[in-house]
């Protein structure tokens, strides 16, 4: 395509949307709302990911062992242990350590732990043991169940997969929400154009009589659409970014240490990679439907 071309293609696109102001704005601001929804969701998703994600990263399972175990003993299962497909680490803790850190946790009252020192201690010498893929946790804890010498095994796996089914949950219905709202911006974009291709449509006749190809006529209106597209796009990463930051600070003014959001910086990508994605989509395809009709003359 020629640069002459382009630059007249892009002229026309720009005036017609100036034209049609009032249809033009109506566009946009569907647009801009259409894509503030995603833009909630995509965020929505991505926060309860990265959150599972830190959960997943602190998830262990822990085994409590037979007490009349030997040294040896425990050296054996911690080296069955080690040998499990999908156990990655694997950490043992004595129970004078685990007594020592109650003692810590206790702090000034430390004091009342000092009846179980030694032979009185009735705590359990235990294993910790972490998981490359928690979606196969459950056969994990089965196979460390079948190991010898292994007492109990204490797994929070059911709270990492209502986590990750949420997730999905949402992830799905984003998606779905998106399409809806999407069909709609498309109808509503694809109108606006249809006033511009029916006012010009004794121009767009001569053109095709005197050889426009179709393609040529389609341009400045596929650019039209984008324009609309990109502007709804452009206020949506804006509302959106504004939003989460003001979300960010004010959880962080209350202190609430459980909440961890994803750092601004790892969403800002995603937000104008798929929101302006959306919005030149969109726009470029309700052009599309608009002016097909039209150039069959």
């Amino acid at each position: 395509m020629k640069i002459n071309s382009m630059k007249y293609f892009a002229k026309e696109a720009t005036r017609n949307v100036f034209s049609n102001g009032w249809m033009s704005l109506a566009s946009i601001f569907t647009v801009v709302a259409s894509l503030l929804v995603f833009g909630v969701f995509l965020i929505l998703t991505m926060n309860l990911n990265y959150m599972v994600t830190q959960v997943a990263g602190d998830y262990e399972i822990t085994l409590t062992v037979d007490t009349s175990l030997s040294k040896e003993e425990i050296d054996a299962l911690e080296g069955s242990l080690r040998g499990i497909e999908n156990i990655s680490g694997v950490t043992f803790e004595s129970k004078e350590e685990r007594l020592e850190l109650l003692r810590q946790q206790f702090g000034d009252n430390a004091a009342l732990l000092d009846r179980y020192q030694n032979e009185k201690n009735p705590l359990r010498h235990w294993f910790k043991v972490t998981c490359e893929d928690l979606t196969k946790s459950d056969q994990t804890v089965e196979q460390i169940k079948g190991l010898t010498g292994v007492v109990r095994v204490i797994s929070n796996g059911e709270t990492i997969r209502k986590l990750t089914s949420v997730s999905e949950y949402i992830s799905n219905i984003s998606i779905w929400i998106m399409l809806a709202l999407g069909i709609v911006s498309i109808f509503i974009i694809s109108n606006t154009i249809k006033l511009a291709v029916f006012s010009r449509r004794k121009e767009i006749n001569i053109m095709k009589f005197v050889g426009a190809t179709d393609w040529f006529i389609r341009w400045p209106f596929i650019i039209e659409g984008v324009i609309i597209g990109l502007a709804g796009a452009a206020f949506s990463v804006l509302f959106v970014s504004l939003g989460y930051q003001g979300v960010m600070s004010m959880f962080a003014s209350l202190d609430i240490g459980f909440v961890q959001f994803m750092p601004f910086g790892n969403i800002i990508g995603w937000l104008l990679l798929s929101l302006i994605g959306m919005g030149v989509v969109m726009g470029a395809v309700g052009s599309l439907i608009a002016v097909r009709k039209h150039l069959k003359v």
